[in-house]
């Protein structure tokens, strides 16, 4: 059997102040130094995805916003994969700096297809991928903050119980039951609505800090939410974590996330190119542009939301625009 490990995208661990990076580069490497094949998924960080024999990452590297790895490895396992099955399982590492189901998923396609098993259903991994690529209905206005969160999604709940910062067993055999059967266990189930419901209470409370600037929701939270709550106010979202940490190795660093919910509302590759000319490390795909993977986002919130607004479609600016009953620049009351 082949193995799984998440690799830890920071720059320093504020505890002891070593450095992770150099540290995490010199596992892979040490990796390869005894023989091990390493295959990344959804590897965003280059450093780390240049010591990979391959990376699988059709979102972030390559563009396509409407494929996520789970499914391209489901429909391209022969053509990704198919040199490493002469590769001892044994001797292949599959390694992630993003442990989320859709990465997970990936891992147990993966590993079955090397051991020449079936893959499973097909259904199940089309729900995961509307899941990360957001592949559902079109956005359809506005909506109370208690609609954002759907109780009964399953894909959702499992994406909710899967530990972000580490590889688990019990993670790998609760993606594998859903895949397979495509059922989720109670436990997630009602674990996911009691979060939902406390998400919920915070944004009303105000501790989710929110507001709608020139069509597009701005959310402030630590916590991993940011793009439902978001979308419950506008397609377009920027999301901005002031103390995101990656694991306990992690220093706590300033993540902004920039999405809209399909296609049509923003040009997010123009919007990364110009803030790029500020501070780079801005990447993603068509959908989601991220700043740099753990490390501080410098760009100011004023820089961003001038970028984003000047980067709206005209058809949704004009849209804004007859809304509101007057042009907004992007700016909001404080700046």
């Amino acid at each position: 059997m082949t193995q799984f490990m998440y690799v830890n995208p920071a720059m320093k661990n504020p505890k002891t102040g070593d450095n992770v990076r150099e540290t995490e580069i010199a596992k892979l490497k040490q990796l390869k130094e005894d023989g091990y094949t390493i295959i990344g998924l959804e590897m965003t960080v280059s450093e780390l995805a240049e010591l990979c024999d391959k990376n699988i990452d059709p979102q972030h590297t390559e563009g396509n916003a409407l494929q996520c790895c789970a499914k391209e490895i489901y429909e391209k396992a022969p053509e990704l994969l198919g040199w490493f099955k002469s590769k001892d399982p044994e001797k292949v590492v599959f390694v992630t700096n993003r442990v989320d189901v859709d990465s997970v998923a990936s891992y147990v396609l993966a590993d079955r297809y090397l051991q020449g098993q079936d893959l499973g259903p097909k259904e199940s991994i089309e729900k995961i991928n509307e899941h990360d690529a957001f592949q559902g209905s079109k956005w359809d206005g506005p909506k109370p903050i208690e609609q954002a969160f759907d109780p009964e999604n399953k894909v959702a709940a499992l994406a909710s119980s899967v530990k972000v910062f580490m590889v688990t067993p019990q993670n790998i055999e609760d993606v594998k039951s859903f895949i397979d059967t495509g059922s989720v266990n109670d436990t997630i189930m009602n674990n996911y609505r009691t979060v939902q419901t406390g998400i919920i209470d915070r944004v009303k409370s105000g501790e989710i800090k929110t507001e709608v600037v020139g069509g597009v929701a701005y959310v402030e939270t630590t916590l991993p939410c940011a793009t439902n709550v978001g979308y419950s106010m506008a397609p377009v979202v920027v999301a901005v974590n002031p103390a995101m940490k990656l694991g306990s190795q992690g220093e706590p660093f300033r993540k902004v996330s920039i999405c809209q919910h399909e296609v049509g509302y923003a040009d997010l590759n123009a919007v990364a190119d110009q803030l790029n000319q500020i501070e780079g490390g801005w990447g993603g795909s068509p959908t989601f542009k991220g700043s740099k993977q753990g490390e501080n986002c410098n760009v100011s919130l004023s820089d961003i939301k001038k970028a984003v607004f000047a980067n709206l479609t005209p058809e949704y600016k004009e849209k804004v625009s007859s809304n509101t009953g007057h042009t907004n620049d992007g700016k909001s009351l404080g700046e």
